[in-house]
């Protein structure tokens, strides 16, 4: 099924499966509705959530095996990147299709180190295996949110927020952070200071403004481009941390720019000068086409499916949990450039 199709489903809570298959290519969407989904199956119940290599398949098959009249019930959030085989989906299946009363959510999110290829080849045989015959199993594909799907997102979190924007101001915010709609709900946050439970605050159009653009001294952009050009990067580090930058926004965007790379040195290899139109799909301004060009020869094919790897590494640790990682990850990227 689709969002449409489960935004339904979601709306009557006293029919809904207990076994989901969130996956596609919005990892906004599939994070979003994987909490929002825990949420109304649980109530105000604990969540156990297990993240990649916290995944003991033994230890979710125990849980979901669990009766509820000699425990607490279980629901179960796993966020993961490779597929679960079909023994296993369907002894997760039968455990939970003999214990109604607990329930399965499970993320599947792209790995940095496939292909969009590769990783849609391997949902639908992830889709293929998680069923049950004794059960109805809910799996679901994301799309990127459309333009009006963001502006919901965001109305429905500034009511949560108990603050009051414009429309015009939350297309602004939207546009700043370049459509990204989790850095975008991020952003909402800062204006929450002063706001009381008993009302509502209204946003000034200049303050949307200021506190928009007036903070940030530093962007990954730079960070970016002092690791391209071996030039010290620790204080621009410190200082996007300081200024509250999502984590996982952070690695989200490293991971573009040095695929925005690989796609230019993909190119330039196969067929000589950069078309940037046919390598992006737009035409960004002249100088950054020529930045890109300049910097996607400072690696070698190997350097690229090693910056993945550990690109892919420090996601995985980011969404597990740890401590941040970034400064170990971007000084082993540096090291690499010729």
């Amino acid at each position: 099924m689709y969002k449409k199709e489960l935004d339904s489903l979601l709306n009557k809570p006293n029919s809904l499966p207990r076994a989901y298959l969130l996956y596609g290519a919005s990892e906004f969407y599939v994070s979003h509705y994987g909490s929002k989904i825990a949420k109304i199956l649980a109530q105000d119940q604990e969540v156990q959530r297990f993240y990649f290599e916290e995944c003991d398949m033994n230890q979710i098959y125990t849980l979901l095996s669990q009766n509820s009249l000699f425990g607490d019930k279980s629901f179960l959030l796993l966020r993961l990147d490779k597929k679960l085989d079909k023994k296993t989906c369907e002894k997760l299946l039968g455990a939970l299709a003999n214990n109604m009363e607990n329930a399965l959510i499970i993320e599947f999110h792209a790995s940095s180190a496939k292909s969009s290829t590769q990783y849609m080849q391997d949902c639908r045989a992830f889709v293929a295996s998680f069923k049950s015959p004794k059960i109805s199993v809910a799996e679901v594909r994301f799309f990127e949110p459309s333009l009006s799907e963001c502006m919901q997102i965001l109305q429905e979190r500034t009511k949560e927020l108990n603050i009051a924007l414009k429309t015009e101001d939350l297309r602004y915010i939207l546009e700043l952070q370049n459509n990204n709609i989790a850095i975008a709900l991020k952003e909402l946050e800062k204006f929450c200071i002063g706001v009381d439970s008993g009302g509502i605050k209204q946003i000034e159009s200049q303050n949307v403004r200021f506190l928009s653009e007036g903070v940030a001294s530093f962007s990954v952009e730079e960070l970016n481009c002092a690791i391209m050009e071996k030039k010290p990067f620790l204080k621009i580090l410190q200082t996007i941390y300081e200024e509250g930058i999502d984590e996982m926004s952070l690695i989200r965007e490293v991971e573009r720019f040095f695929y925005q790379l690989f796609l230019f040195f993909s190119y330039i290899k196969t067929k000589g000068a950069p078309n940037v139109a046919e390598i992006l799909g737009f035409s960004p301004p002249r100088h950054i086409v020529e930045r890109q060009s300049r910097y996607c020869i400072s690696l070698k094919e190997q350097d690229y499916a090693k910056i993945f790897e550990v690109l892919n590494q420090w996601h995985m640790d980011c969404m597990s949990g740890k401590s941040k990682n970034g400064i170990t990850t971007l000084i082993k990227i540096q090291a690499m450039l010729r």
